[in-house]
């Protein structure tokens, strides 16, 4: 029974240990990442039609590891914000339990195994990847500066829907960067309703949003007027690739988006949050569409 309790302690003592840097990668919100992963899906299974488990899995670390270092660069900086913000307060670092000094060097070991994961890939999508780098260390400072550090985040939390079609390529072309542009629209669409979630606290402490800017009033037309631009161009792209009944299939989801945004109470962040993290299965509907296309067309 001593040794029984003796290892259970010993776990426990693990957990407690691991517990803050896990939530300073928000590995217990994993919508972040599934956010930043989607459109890498959507750019790889654009460009082949083959299921790659291995690439798959290559994205899926490597966006875990890419949010995650994200998010310890935004607590940095953020620390002393974060305290004043009632649904950011309770954070490692601005509780008080990870130490500065121990946050940069998880930071270093996150960006080491993500370096490490790229490596695997053809040299186009390394330099890509290394591209990218730098917007991500500066996105935390952006709603300083602009009311718009929406539109920075759909930029970089996009970027592996490029990746997945060089990771098969070793190029671009014009269809997966339309692809690309449409998906910063529903970044800057999903992020402005998780924007409405602080929006007394940002005014409050002086940050800046683009839910700031539009207002509660014009919130929900602006919002919706970025997922038309987005499924305008993600259709648009299936079209040019020759996946038209894809494309069609896709109106229903558009429709049902507008409709939800349509009514969306922008005063309750409750609901707000709810919105926001819908949009893990909007993603995962049209990834579903894009394998299930690949299939039917492996057999014609």
């Amino acid at each position: 029974m001593d040794t029984l309790h003796s290892k259970d302690s010993f776990v426990f003592n693990i957990w407690g240990f691991l517990k803050p840097y896990a939530q300073l990668m928000r590995l217990e919100r994993p919508i972040g990442t599934w956010l930043c992963l989607l459109p890498s899906l959507w750019g790889l299974a654009l460009a082949s039609p083959n299921l790659n488990i291995f690439h798959i899995i290559l994205f899926f670390i490597g966006a875990t590891l890419v949010r995650g270092a994200g998010c310890t660069i935004n607590d940095l900086i953020d620390k002393n914000i974060d305290k004043k913000v009632i649904r950011t307060k309770n954070r490692p670092l601005a509780a008080g339990h990870i130490s500065l000094k121990h946050a940069v060097i998880f930071l270093g070991i996150q960006l080491t195994l993500a370096f490490g994961v790229l490596l695997f890939f053809n040299k186009m999508t390394v330099f890509l990847g290394l591209v990218i780098a730098l917007p991500i260390g500066i996105y935390p400072l952006m709603k300083r500066i602009t009311f718009w550090p929406q539109i920075f985040l759909g930029v970089v939390f996009n970027w592996g829907c490029l990746m997945g079609w060089s990771s098969i390529h070793n190029s671009l072309s014009f269809s997966i960067v339309l692809l690309y542009l449409s998906c910063i629209f529903w970044t800057i669409g999903y992020d402005t309703i998780y924007a409405f979630q602080d929006y007394e606290d940002d005014l409050a402490i002086g940050m800046k949003s683009s839910a700031l800017k539009i207002g509660k009033q014009k919130g929900r037309s602006f919002v919706i007027g970025c997922y038309a631009l987005f499924f305008a161009g993600l259709i648009s792209t299936l079209f040019i690739e020759h996946k038209p009944l894809l494309g069609a299939s896709l109106i229903p989801l558009a429709v049902f988006s507008f409709f939800t945004i349509q009514k969306l109470n922008l005063n309750n962040a409750n609901e707000c949050g709810r919105f926001f993290q819908k949009n893990k299965i909007i993603g995962l509907l049209i990834w579903s569409g894009f394998l299930i296309l690949n299939f039917v067309e492996s057999f014609l």
